[in-house]
This record gives C-alpha cells, sequence and structure tokens, in this order.
C-alpha cells in the first residue's frame, strides 16, 4: 500500500512540476523566436510589421527561409511560436476576466519576448528602440498608444500589434515606468 502512495505522489508531484514549467518554457521560445528575427531576418530584410503576412503565409516563408539563414529546426519553430503568439487576438468577451491573471510587466515582456527587439537594462536587441525610461521621456500616452497601435507614429515601423489586454498594456506601463 505504502508503495502505490509514493507512486502516485511521485506522479502528482511530476505533474504539477511539468505543469509549472510549461508557461515558462513557452515564454522562453516566444523570447527566443523575437531574438532570432532580430539577430537573423533583420540582418538582410528592412524593418516590416510582422502582421504583414498571415501564419499560413509565414508557415510557407518559414522553411524557406530556414535553409537561406541556415536555421535550426528549434530556431524555426520559436520563430513560428512567437509569430503565432503576436498573431492571436485576446478575446474582448472575457477580456475582463483575464484581467484577474495578468502577469507583471517582466513576465509580459518574456512571454512577448519583447527584449528580442527591444533592449532594457542593457540587454536585449536593437531592432527597436531602447525601453529605458520610454514612459519618462515620451509618456505613458505614447506608449499606450504604441502599445494598442504599433504603426500609429511611423506607418512602416516594425513592431507587431501585439495581442495585449488593457490590464496587460497598463502592466507593461507600470513596469516600465518603475524601471527608469
Amino acid at each position: 500500500m505504502k508503495y502505490s502512495q509514493f507512486l502516485r505522489t511521485l506522479y502528482l508531484t511530476l505533474c504539477s512540476g511539468i505543469l509549472f514549467l510549461a508557461p515558462q518554457t513557452f515564454a522562453a521560445e516566444v523570447a527566443s523566436g523575437a531574438e532570432i528575427i532580430n539577430n537573423n531576418c533583420a540582418r538582410c530584410h528592412n524593418s516590416r510589421p510582422i502582421q504583414e503576412f498571415s501564419i499560413q503565409e509565414w508557415s510557407v516563408i518559414m522553411p524557406h527561409m530556414r535553409e537561406k539563414a541556415h536555421l535550426t529546426g528549434k530556431e524555426t519553430e520559436a520563430v513560428m511560436e512567437f509569430l503565432k503568439t503576436i498573431s492571436s487576438v485576446p478575446d474582448k468577451n472575457t477580456a475582463d476576466d483575464v484581467a484577474i491573471l495578468v502577469m507583471n510587466g517582466g513576465e509580459l515582456m518574456a512571454k512577448y519576448g519583447c527584449q528580442g527587439c527591444h533592449s532594457f537594462n542593457g540587454q536585449g536587441g536593437a531592432l527597436g528602440p531602447p525601453l529605458d525610461n520610454t514612459v519618462e521621456l515620451k509618456g505613458a500616452d505614447f506608449v499606450i498608444k504604441k502599445l494598442t497601435d504599433p504603426q500609429f507614429n511611423n506607418p512602416t515601423s516594425a513592431m507587431p500589434k501585439m495581442p495585449l489586454t488593457v490590464a496587460e498594456i497598463d502592466a507593461l506601463v507600470d513596469f516600465l515606468k518603475q524601471k527608469k
């Protein structure tokens, strides 16, 4: 009896550990995908909005670019995960319910791979402008507008429109305010 209880406890512990680690692993893949775009795609291609192509079109483009850019299979998958993440649309009907589950700004930056293109605290990409002091220099309204409509001030901006809820935008702005 004790042995079977031990196995059951071990099984439940492992399952809960997997469930706990899965979101962190997913966020790392998304961040990695953004970094791969910044470090590889941006070397040859002009900055353009990622939403210029649909997920179906990206699924055709990526195998071709995998060969041209000498990407590994895992790197290609990470880019596709990033593209899928930023292409998803938050459900407007549950936006208020989602607010209860909002991550903090640092977790959201990891989830959406912001540092794949932007530097922050001296780390990250160079495709987009640094995020240090952004709220202080440009104002919270500018950052909110940029997160809501990335091309509002520059129609050729490569920044993708992220599927952010209002609560997530507020969390990101609050996080960037605190990190001066």
